[in-house]
């Protein structure tokens, strides 16, 4: 519910993290999002709400069918405006054609994953030569914020198998235009993709 979201948020504010300051940081410097937009890892929805005021069409992907319900709530609480579907599905192995895609866009998820590297290429699969990639995690700080949360009640928390620069470089290599940002206790990644004449050029 918004107000156990709103809760939660301000248990992030304790310990140094400030989630809207966060989600307009991330938006400030992934806008514009073209066209049919893929996210990947729902979660309960904050960003799926925030993007959604910008985006025309957006499905949205998560492996957490209690997550979805949870975000599905935010949104009809929010009463944004733009259309969305919603799927539960393993995010290794999307159900959509090569290029399905404009955008595709996945924050705060990449560090959750056991399998990265197949999401990755899932993600780069489904967008369209010439799409948007936007990916975006916690920076080192913010994984120390999350790190002392956690740890206050009583758990942990994962951290990046791989960097976001890593995914950069390997992007550079396949002819990708890249941009990397960091603030707010978050860092991104926004990728264009090769267009299909380049594509066709490199094979």
């Amino acid at each position: 519910t918004h107000q156990a979201m709103k809760q939660r948020e301000g248990l992030f504010r304790r310990f140094g993290y400030d989630s809207r300051a966060s989600l307009k940081f991330i938006l400030a410097k992934s806008l514009p999002l073209p066209g049919h937009v893929l996210e990947i890892g729902t979660g309960k929805g904050r960003f799926l709400a925030a993007m959604a005021k910008h985006a025309d069409r957006i499905t949205t992907l998560d492996v957490d069918a209690k997550q979805q319900r949870a975000a599905k709530l935010h949104i009809r609480q929010t009463r944004v405006g733009s259309w969305i579907r919603f799927f539960v599905h393993n995010a290794e192995q999307l159900p959509w054609d090569t290029a399905k895609f404009d955008s595709v866009v996945s924050v705060n998820t990449f560090h959750h994953l056991e399998h990265p590297h197949k999401v990755l290429e899932e993600m780069l699969r489904v967008l369209k030569p010439g799409g948007k990639l936007v990916l975006c995690d916690l920076s080192p700080r913010g994984f120390q914020i999350f790190d002392r949360l956690h740890r206050f009640e009583g758990g942990t928390h994962p951290r990046l198998k791989y960097s976001l620069a890593e995914y950069a470089r390997r992007l550079r290599r396949c002819g990708w235009k890249t941009r990397r940002s960091k603030g707010c206790n978050q860092e991104l990644l926004v990728a264009t993709a090769p267009s299909a004449q380049k594509k066709k050029t490199q094979t």
